[in-house]
């Protein structure tokens, strides 16, 4: 890796991730959203695995029944609605707040954290209709449409259905590295979505082998999408083997609060680290944008003359 990506991107973002207590506080909500949204999509994959290997389809149609006629229903409805609503919306708020506050604080320019946060409220349209867009070509949207294709294909078509999402990742390493600046060009310079999906293709291009070196760099800080997939899976498989094996009930007991405190601690390990890598990557994709926009305006420049 170059000593200019290390100076100019990868060191002023560490910087801020290390220094800046705020804004990992103030991140802290998106990175809960985040946590949990995620939480919630690996539980339900882990509790179909479960399902499909025990073969307990009746026992979970009739829990299924059970649920939709307990008296909780109505406010677990809501409060999924209610969680939805806050995704969606909140985390583009953010978002255009923690590009804006990079942005004020590498310009040495004063500005609230309650001042830039009603400006992402004001200003948050165009990458909302950005997320939602291109949503589907993330790692962990990918891997949820490959599971979720796979309970019904189940293995009888499993080389097909590898190909058919090879491809669809390969083509969404492209569409990540060509739109890797969007965001910044909608934030800055208020840009519509489409027009920023232009000009950071120009950026991206042109500094090509340095945007793919930070893509994969991104890659492996989303691992963790891989590796929380794999602690969530094992948990219910883990819980069902201890019902089965162990026969005391207080020792099953003791056994199953251990796993519930494991459980909650990884869940606040992984929100807290949720929060930090956002920043960071962000951050990141900031100064990367920053230093070759500039590279960008003097090619023009010489074009020009």
């Amino acid at each position: 890796m170059s000593n200019n990506l290390k100076e100019d991107i990868l060191g002023p973002a560490w910087e801020i991730v290390k220094n800046d207590i705020k804004i990992k506080k103030f991140y802290f909500l998106p990175g809960l959203l985040s946590i949990v949204f995620l939480t919630i999509l690996l539980v339900y994959q882990s509790i179909y695995t479960y399902v499909n290997i025990f073969d307990k389809k009746h026992e979970a149609f009739v829990i299924i029944l059970k649920f939709f006629e307990s008296d909780y229903i109505f406010q677990i409805l809501i409060s999924t609605i209610i969680f939805f609503v806050l995704y969606v919306f909140i985390l583009p708020v953010f978002e255009w707040w923690l590009i804006k506050y990079i942005d004020n604080k590498n310009k040495w320019t004063a500005i609230w954290i309650s001042d830039s946060i009603w400006l992402g409220l004001y200003k948050f349209l165009p990458l909302f209709e950005y997320n939602n867009i291109f949503s589907e070509f993330k790692l962990i949207s990918i891997l949820n449409w490959f599971l979720f294709s796979l309970r019904f294909i189940w293995f009888a078509y499993i080389k097909e259905l590898l190909i058919v999402f090879f491809v669809l990742f390969l083509f969404s390493i492209v569409i990540n590295i060509l739109f890797a600046y969007t965001k910044y060009e909608i934030v800055l310079w208020n840009k519509k979505a489409f027009e920023a999906i232009w000009f950071s293709s120009k950026i991206a291009t042109l500094n090509l082998k340095n945007t793919i070196k930070l893509y994969f760099i991104m890659f492996l800080l989303n691992i963790r999408v891989i590796i929380n997939f794999l602690i969530f899976l094992s948990f219910p498989i883990i819980a069902v083997s201890l019902i089965w094996f162990i026969t005391s009930k207080l020792f099953l007991t003791i056994t199953l609060f251990v796993l519930a405190t494991i459980f909650i601690i990884l869940i606040l390990i992984l929100w807290y680290l949720t929060a930090v890598l956002d920043v960071f990557k962000t951050a990141i994709w900031y100064f990367a944008y920053i230093n070759w926009k500039e590279k960008l305006k003097e090619i023009e420049e010489e074009w020009d003359d």
